[in-house]
């Protein structure tokens, strides 16, 4: 992933998934972001950090 400029510890991708959405969180790690979970349609992202949430991005429209 590309260098972290602005630093945000976390940040969440919405990408268009065929004719649902995919979810790929991504968390900085030293001066580069990772790719730390993904979900597909039909699939559950559970986040413990920063904070606890679950979503399913089948249900994003």
């Amino acid at each position: 992933m590309s260098p972290a400029p602005s630093r945000i510890p976390w940040y969440l991708l919405v990408e268009q998934d065929g004719d649902g959405q995919s979810l790929r969180l991504y968390r900085l790690d030293g001066g580069h972001y990772v790719e730390d979970q993904v979900a597909k349609p039909g699939e559950t992202l559970t986040v413990i950090e920063p904070f606890r949430w679950q979503l399913d991005p089948g249900t994003l429209r």
